[in-house]
């Protein structure tokens, strides 16, 4: 009778545990088992067994990590590391990826509309632009506003917006001859008026947003405005809400004349305090310097002369507190005066303003001088129309 021969407790190869009933090694597939005397000269032909990759640890966790489950005094089996990219083919992918890379930012900039000066096939190119002159002054806030130019694009290379339906870019210079620093908030003064009363806001302003005394400096506001739209029909809005605001047609040949400044001469005589007075003009203006009339109303500028032939000196105090100028019932108190708080003895010809802010639609005023120190009042009816 043949007699097998006992298993190795360990493969000759590897040194991998072997367990009893196992004829092939787990690790290397080398036949463990010890043929009979009789079958070592006649060996029989088995078909080897597929090769069983051994489990191997799951290390997604910490408490895993470096862990090994198997015979105690036994290093893991060391598994072959795969290569998942030969040089050949990281030279090759490094490209693609960076390619791919470089396309999607792109398309990203692209998308979000922003703006890089030289960027080939984006924003930075110029689309044909028609100009129009316009060549319309105006006056807000003291500072005298020209519109030189109306340009009207589907974009602009320095403006980062694309408005699907076209662009209307106004060119403006601004002058300032006042002693006050005018501020030229566009996003909040500036509108575009359509056609159908429709009114949009600025999309892309280039300005300073101020302008300092005797300055001369450039601006341009874009606006959003369908291509079909031709310049000649539009209207441009300066003024915020709470201001009197200015429509300008762009038709380069539009009637401001009702913004522009009237000043009327005046002739009344009063005696007040023991001086006499007398009003040299009347000027009605939608601004001062650095300064919008509110919304409805307009400034009237009343310029006085006093003569004092009293020989001792007379202090009528602060023209707020005895001018006032009436129109339909309104009284306006003064918002601003250059008249003096004194007269010396024997001034003659000393001049100075009172000025008031009253609804645009008036025409017909008295100014009046209130009682004081004993003196009645004194008034003066003029027309400014």
């Amino acid at each position: 009778m043949t007699m097998a021969q006992p298993l190795p407790a360990f493969c000759p190869q590897c040194d991998t545990p072997v367990k009893a009933d196992q004829r092939f090694c787990a690790n290397c597939g080398l036949v463990v088992e010890t043929p009979a005397e009789d079958e070592k000269s006649a060996p029989e032909e088995i078909p080897a067994e597929p090769f069983v990759q051994p489990p191997v640890a799951d290390v997604s966790t910490p408490q895993e990590q470096g862990s090994w489950h198997g015979a105690p005094g036994f290093s893991p089996p060391q598994l072959p590391t795969k290569r998942l990219f030969s040089g050949a083919g990281v030279v090759l992918v490094l490209p693609l990826i960076i390619v791919l890379l470089g396309a999607g930012t792109y398309a990203a900039i692209r998308y979000m509309g922003v703006h890089i000066p030289g960027l080939s096939g984006g924003l930075a190119s110029q689309s044909p632009a028609i100009t129009t002159r316009v060549n319309t002054m105006l006056t807000y806030a003291g500072a005298e506003l020209t519109i030189l130019t109306a340009q009207q694009a589907q974009s602009f290379a320095d403006d980062p917006n694309m408005a699907a339906s076209g662009l209307v870019r106004l060119n403006i210079q601004e002058r300032n001859q006042t002693s006050s620093k005018v501020n030229l908030a566009y996003n909040e003064i500036a509108r575009l008026k359509l056609p159908g009363n429709n009114v949009v806001v600025p999309m892309y302003i280039k300005a300073k947003g101020s302008i300092a005394p005797g300055a001369i400096q450039d601006s341009s506001i874009d606006f959003a405005v369908p291509a079909d739209i031709r310049v000649n029909q539009l209207t441009l809005i300066l003024g915020s809400a709470t201001e009197a605001r200015l429509e300008i047609p762009l038709t380069g040949h539009a009637d401001l004349s009702k913004y522009a400044p009237k000043t009327v001469s005046l002739k009344g005589q009063m005696t007040y305090l023991g001086l006499n007075w007398t009003l040299v003009s009347a000027t009605s203006q939608w601004s001062l310097a650095e300064q919008q009339a509110s919304k409805g109303m307009v400034y009237i500028i009343v310029t006085l002369k006093v003569d004092n032939t009293l020989s001792q000196l007379v202090i009528p105090g602060s023209a707020y507190d005895y001018a006032r100028l009436t129109s339909s019932n309104v009284s306006a108190i003064p918002v601003d005066t250059t008249l003096p708080v004194a007269f010396d003895s024997g001034t003659m010809g000393e001049t100075g303003t009172i000025t008031f802010l009253v609804p645009q639609n008036s025409s017909a005023f008295t100014f009046i001088l209130l009682p004081q120190g004993g003196s009645d009042q004194a008034s003066s009816n003029f027309q400014l129309v």
